[in-house]
């Protein structure tokens, strides 16, 4: 089997929740549109709200509805459908494992019809609190396995914020890294995706102008503003717990400031990048 075309399973906790509807389904729909999905790809939603499988496929839809007009884009009902046919729905409590053995029932059948091992992504769209008991609870049920070199991969995504504070957000890393290798994980911060981000290291380190400018001697201060358009909404629960200066201060913000801090990597790869924004972790070297 084409393993680059391997089946693949993404599983959502939290796939009833604000970063489902906002972010993860119209990002998963754009896919489909481009044709980027495997053949054989299935997108599995668990969580604690009691919904039939076709109460979950017409929430998505709605999702969709708002987020693209499909007579522009020329997509059919039939294809909608396409899309539609691969949810599943799981109800589940993140805090007993007997649910977590249903999904893992679901997955031994799938790679069972798919006659291998398929590659498996489990995505935390939770707010922190739960971050520890399903990590846990995906090791007990040895779902954290890589599938070996025959089969496809799996790995584990995380989204921000990581933590309350510095205590927890190492004592999560930590029990990550017990539980998954370093390769399975992924710590997300959707920030870094967007364009202009992605644009700020060709602006800074390809530009002859502001290349040998871009030091203390010529910039004297530096201000990031970050400008929202939806508020709270529907978000109580979660900003109580987390506030709006963890939610995107401590990933978005910084994660700004060490793109415009940090010196040319070696390499313009993850790897290398990561490692000079670690350097300003403590200490902003040229400014």
């Amino acid at each position: 089997m084409d393993k680059n075309n391997l089946p693949t399973a993404f599983v959502v906790f939290g796939a009833t929740g604000d970063l489902f509807n906002r972010k993860l389904i119209p990002a998963i729909f754009n896919l489909y549109l481009k044709n980027l999905l495997p053949e054989n790809f299935i997108l599995v939603g668990f969580s604690r709200k009691d919904l039939s499988n076709e109460e979950f496929k017409k929430s998505v839809k709605e999702i969709i509805d708002k987020n693209f007009s499909l007579e522009k884009i020329n997509i059919t009902e039939d294809k909608l459908n396409l899309f539609l046919n691969r949810l599943v729905y799981i109800q589940g409590d993140f805090n007993h494992k007997k649910d977590y053995k249903k999904l893992a029932d679901f997955l031994g059948h799938s790679d069972k019809n798919w006659q291998t091992c398929a590659n498996k992504l489990f995505y935390l769209a939770t707010p922190p609190k739960y971050y520890k008991v399903i990590f846990k609870k995906i090791a007990d049920l040895k779902l954290n396995v890589p599938c070996g070199p025959s089969g496809g991969w799996t790995r584990i995504a995380v989204e921000k914020p990581f933590g309350k504070d510095l205590k927890t957000a190492k004592y999560l890393d930590e029990l990550l890294g017990k539980l998954f290798l370093e390769e399975q994980i992924y710590r997300v911060d959707h920030y870094l995706a967007k364009e202009t981000t992605q644009n700020i290291l060709a602006f800074r380190f390809s530009n002859s102008i502001f290349e040998p400018l871009w030091n203390k001697d010529n910039i004297e201060s530096i201000t990031i503003r970050l400008f929202e358009k939806n508020g709270i909404e529907g978000r109580g629960d979660f900003y109580d717990g987390i506030g709006a200066l963890r939610d995107v201060g401590q990933n978005h913000l910084l994660q700004l400031l060490a793109l415009f801090t940090m010196e040319k990597p070696e390499k313009f790869k993850p790897n290398f990048i990561r490692k000079e924004k670690g350097k300003n972790s403590f200490k902003i070297k040229n400014f």
